[in-house]
Parts: C-alpha cells; sequence; structure tokens
C-alpha cells in the first residue's frame, strides 16, 4: 500500500486581513450637536435681540389699517391711533348715487372706533401661541409687515335706519305679480323687479372713507330686487281664481238655502298668503281664497237672526246679599269656517259647491266662575240723598246718571273715577239740558242734576273707608246736601275719584226712584269702622246784591230773582278705623264763594187821575 509521506504539520499564524475604517458615531455626533447648539443660539440672539429691541413695545412692521405703530409703546401707539382717526372722523363723508347725494357725520351713523382695542391688538403680535409661532410671527414681520384690520366700528341700527332712508328715496320697490278680477273675468298682473342699495357694499365702503384721511366720497351701488311674488306664482293663484267662479255656490243652514252668484262671488276673492294655511312658513304660498271679512261684509244681513248672544254673569243685590246670575254662552255664525269652506269647494274642478253654515261658541266677557272668584259677596256701604221731583229735566238726568253707573266694576287696587264710568253727558244719550252751577251760577246746561249723583257716590265711598283719590266741593253752599261732603262733577273739570284698597273687586249699584237715589257699594268688607267730625263755619263773607231795574214791577217794589249765599269754609274730618286701630284719617276742607243775589228792582209808576 502506498502511502504519501505526511506532511509535516504547519503551525498556522493569523495574517492580517485589510482594514476598512468603520464611521466614528460619536464624532458625528458631536459635531451635530455643536450645529444645532450653534443654530439655536443664532435664533436666541436674534429672538433675544428683536425681544430686547421690542421690549415693551408694538413688534416693528405691525400696521393699523395702514397707520404704522411698530416699535411703539402701546400709550404713543394709542395716542397716535386717536389722533389720526378722530381727525379723521370728525370730518363729513359724502354719498352719492341714484342723482342725490348726501352729507353725513360720524355721529349720525354712530361712527366710532377703540384705541385700546386696537393696540392691545398690535401688541400682541409676535407675543401669542408657543414659542416657535411667536417667533415666527416675529420673522414674518421684519419680512412683510402685518397689516391689522379697520378699528372703526358702525353704529348698525343708525346705518340701518340712513340707509333705509336712502332706499326710500333712490330705490324702487319691486311691484309683486297678482291677479285683477274685473267682472267674473280674471287676468295677470305681471311682476316688476326693483332696485336697492347694496347695504354690505356701503357699510364696507362707509368704514374705509370714514378711516381714510384722502378719499372721503362713497359712490352707492343699486342691486336688483325681486319681486316677492313672480308670475308663475300668481298664475297658479289665476288658475284658482278662474275654478272659482265657473258656477254659483249654496249655502245651507237647516232648511235654509242661500245661492250665490259667480258675480258675488268675485268680491269675496282675495289673492296672497291663504290666513288658513300656516304663517310660519319662510315664503308663504300665494293663492286666490275666500276672504273671511269680505264674507262678513257682505252676508251679515242674509245671516241676521241666526244664533244667540251670550249673557255676562251679574250680581243680584238685595239689601246686604249678593247673589251670581249664571252666564250663558251664545253663539254666532262662523265666518271664519265659512271661508275656509267656501275656499275648498270653490277651488275644486268638478264636484259639489255647496257648503253648510256652522255656528261657534261666543263666551260671555264675565262667567260664572270668574264671577265667583272675584269677591263681591256683601254690601260694605250705602247712600240715599233726595231731590224735588217737579223739575222734570233734572230727574230725568239723574235717572239717566244713575243707569250708566249701575253695575260698574272696580278691580282690587284700581281707581273708580265717576267721569270714566259715566262718560260724557250729551242728548244723544238721553241727557236734557236742567239748572247746573257754572262759574259760580245756576244755568241750564245739558245733564244739570249730575252733582246730585256725585254727592250721593261721593258719600257711599266716605263711609266705606276706602281713600278717597279726588273730590271738589260745589262753587257754593247747597244746604240740602250733608255739610261739607257735597261733591261736584263735570265733563273735562272736577271728578270724582277714589280707591279699591281691598283685593276683591268693588261692585257699584246705583237705584232710584221718582224723588232719592241710592248708591251702594258691595264687595268684601274690609271691616273699617268710619266716623267722622264736621268742624264750625268760618271765614263767613256776606254774599253781594245786584239790583236790576224791571218796568213790570211796580216803582220801589223788590223782587229776589236769585237767592244770595253767603261764602263759608268748614272742614270735615274722618277717621277710619279697623280693630281699633287707625287706618287712616282724612281732611275734607270746603269753601264756598258768595253766591251773589240778584233782585228786580220796579220802576213802574203809579197812574193818576187827571183833575176834572
Amino acid at each position: 500500500m502506498h502511502r504519501e509521506p505526511s506532511r509535516p504539520e504547519i503551525d498556522r499564524v493569523d495574517r492580517p486581513r485589510s482594514v476598512r475604517t468603520s464611521p466614528d458615531y460619536s464624532t458625528q455626533a458631536r459635531s451635530f450637536a455643536i450645529a444645532l447648539a450653534v443654530f439655536f443660539a443664532i435664533v436666541l440672539l436674534v429672538f433675544g435681540t428683536d425681544a430686547l429691541t421690542s421690549a415693551g413695545r408694538v413688534h416693528p412692521g405691525v400696521r393699523i389699517d395702514g397707520i404704522s405703530v411698530g416699535g411703539m409703546r402701546q400709550a404713543d401707539a394709542r395716542s397716535l391711533l386717536g389722533r389720526r382717526l378722530g381727525a379723521q372722523l370728525a370730518r363729513p363723508v359724502s354719498i352719492a348715487g341714484g342723482g342725490k347725494s348726501w352729507t353725513v357725520d360720524a355721529p349720525r351713523l354712530g361712527v366710532g372706533f377703540n384705541a385700546n382695542a386696537a393696540v392691545e391688538q398690535a401688541y400682541a403680535v409676535g407675543r401669542r401661541g408657543n414659542f416657535a409661532h411667536r417667533l415666527a410671527e416675529r420673522l414674518a414681520a421684519w419680512v412683510r409687515p402685518v397689516r391689522l384690520p379697520n378699528p372703526l366700528t358702525i353704529d348698525s341700527a343708525k346705518l340701518e335706519r340712513f340707509l333705509g332712508t336712502v332706499d326710500g328715496e333712490i330705490a324702487a320697490k319691486p311691484k309683486n305679480a297678482t291677479v285683477a278680477i274685473e267682472g267674473t273675468g280674471v287676468r295677470l298682473v305681471p311682476a316688476a323687479a326693483g332696485t336697492q342699495v347694496d347695504r354690505a357694499r356701503a357699510t364696507r365702503d362707509l368704514r374705509v372713507a370714514f378711516a381714510s384721511p384722502t378719499d372721503r366720497d362713497v359712490r352707492l351701488t343699486l342691486v336688483k330686487r325681486d319681486a316677492e311674488v313672480s308670475d308663475a306664482e300668481a298664475r297658479g293663484a289665476l288658475d284658482q281664481a278662474k275654478r272659482m267662479l265657473r258656477d254659483a255656490v249654496e249655502v245651507t243652514y237647516g232648511s235654509k238655502t242661500w245661492t250665490f252668484t259667480p258675480q258675488r262671488i268675485a268680491h269675496w276673492i282675495s289673492f296672497g298668503p291663504d290666513p288658513s294655511q300656516s304663517a310660519s312658513a319662510p315664503h308663504p304660498k300665494f293663492e286666490a281664497f275666500i276672504a273671511a271679512e269680505e264674507v262678513s261684509s257682505s252676508l251679515a244681513p242674509t245671516f241676521d237672526g241666526i244664533g244667540r248672544p251670550a249673557k255676562d254673569a251679574r250680581f243680584d243685590t238685595t239689601g246686604d246679599q249678593v247673589e251670581v246670575i249664571p252666564s250663558q254662552t251664545g253663539t254666532a255664525v262662523d265666518i271664519d269656517g265659512l271661508a275656509r269652506s267656501l275656499t275648498v269647494a270653490l277651488r275644486q274642478d268638478d264636484g259639489e259647491r255647496s257648503v253648510e253654515l256652522r255656528l261657534r261658541k261666543i263666551q260671555p266677557s264675565l262667567t260664572t266662575v270668574r264671577a265667583k272668584t272675584m269677591g263681591v259677596k256683601e254690601r260694605i256701604s250705602t247712600y240715599t240723598t233726595t231731590y224735588p221731583s217737579g223739575n222734570a229735566p233734572r230727574v230725568n238726568n239723574i235717572h239717566t246718571l244713575a243707569a250708566a253707573l249701575d253695575g260698574t266694576l272696580v278691580a282690587p287696587g284700581g281707581i273708580f273715577s265717576f267721569n270714566g264710568a259715566v262718560g260724557p253727558r250729551t242728548a244723544d244719550k238721553g241727557y236734557q239740558e236742567a239748572p247746573a252751577i257754572v262759574n259760580g251760577k245756576l244755568v241750564p246746561q245739558l245733564g244739570g242734576g249730575v252733582c246730585q249723583v256725585g254727592t250721593t257716590a261721593f258719600n257711599a265711598a266716605f263711609f266705606s273707608g276706602l281713600p278717597i283719590v279726588e273730590r271738589r266741593n260745589h262753587s257754593f253752599y247747597i244746604s240740602h246736601y250733608p255739610t261739607g261732603r257735597d261733591a261736584t262733577v263735570s265733563w273735562g273739570g272736577p271728578d270724582l275719584k277714589f280707591k279699591n284698597a281691598t283685593s276683591s273687586w268693588l261692585l257699584i249699584r246705583a237705584s232710584f226712584t221718582s224723588g232719592s237715589i241710592t248708591i251702594s257699594l258691595y264687595g268684601t268688607d274690609p271691616g273699617y269702622d268710619v266716623s267722622y267730625d264736621t268742624g264750625p263755619w268760618t271765614d263767613a263773607r256776606p254774599f253781594p246784591v245786584s239790583e236790576t231795574k224791571d218796568p213790570k214791577l211796580a216803582e220801589g217794589a223788590r223782587v229776589i230773582e236769585d237767592i244770595g249765599v253767603n261764602g263759608r269754609t268748614v272742614i270735615v274730618t274722618r277717621t277710619v278705623k279697623k280693630g281699633g286701630r287707625v287706618v287712616r284719617t282724612d281732611t275734607f276742607k270746603s269753601v264756598y264763594r258768595p253766591k251773589e243775589q240778584v233782585v228786580r228792582v220796579g220802576t213802574k209808576r203809579a197812574e193818576t187821575t187827571p183833575t176834572p
């Protein structure tokens, strides 16, 4: 066996490999950190320099509507802004358009400015947001100026009023399309567009003009204003009207039937938003419909007697007692419902042209339930005065006044006014001429006798203990009235007023006979105890005498035509107590003037018989 000689074992020696240099990352990181640090140092230097430069000042490059305030302290910026804008607002602005012109000043439009707010906004440039945002905003301001908006403000209400006036002078109102009815024929009346001032542009231009030192003129622009009702909408109403006038219509109620011709229907048709539809729609539909007011004025005589009136609850009084007479619900023709039914029936292309007349309920003004909660349950006070029954006109007036006063209700806390309750005394109300005191003399006057009723009402209020708000005594003393407790009233002159100081309603009842009148107050008795004291007569003044010659009386004869009354003064003190405690003390002072006495003196000489 052949064997190759064995090789001697050679010791392995590591040979050097080719060396590839790897990057030194730590060195690069150091270099980057140094570069970054240098960058931030430069940024900080720049930012710091900028910050030092603008410390406490508006950043350079900031303008408020063209007025440079950069680099200025806030106080200086406010002062500059105030001077510049104040001077500009002191000058009027000229406005022209539509062939007319106006000159307006700042106060008329409420133009002003807030210098503090404008400067604060300017000072905030470069000082808001995070560091990066502030830095970017500051650097940008060096390159391109920051222009803040016009700081002027305009009172919108004043501006609208002014532009509304301008619109009224130069604008043209649009004309809505509509439908005209001629006889039983219908035709379209086309729409016509109008014009109006471009208010948004006018507002912008006015702000610029008031802020401008040179350009103080504003040219108004008119823009188109469309009609609210177009021809297309009106054509729909036209078709409806044609169908409405196609034939007659019947209205039925029970066994009754009324037929109305197209000529009659034509007077009922109106055009516009149908009142039976929702009025809250953004653009109500233009339609032909039957107008309730036209039907009412046209058919009121036709339906006369259908239904029954409502009756208010009333108070029946007997002595101290009060009874509530119940109210009654009434019925009346439902005109609104009839108009709606007619509109629906007449708009149809075919079908029965007949509608049924229906009634609606009429609620009384004063219901039974309400009357029972008003607190009118007992008599509080009453007073009666008497008068001669021989003067028929005066008696008539007293009765007419009492009837007008009877049933008057005064709310809790309300003020009763005699003149307000009775109203003017006129012939058409049934008043007649009777003696009345005018300027201190008795003369015939329409409604004479009113003071009899006024005096009676005053005494009823006097003894009720309620506060007397207004009372005037007669010009001269009248003996058949209670001393110091008379009251004169006249339309347009003195009035009698007292207050319902209770928590319940007050009812005034007035009744009469041929020689007396009684006035009573009903409600919830407040529990007053009333006493009074009539003082002595003072300040007596004799009446003057006036003589008139009467050739029909024998010479030297004297006849008193009108009796005189002395002037005098008296004070009546009323004390009102409740539970023994004085609630109020009232003083009524009556100052009566002297009433002139008129005497007729005869001048007729006796005839002498000649001596034969």
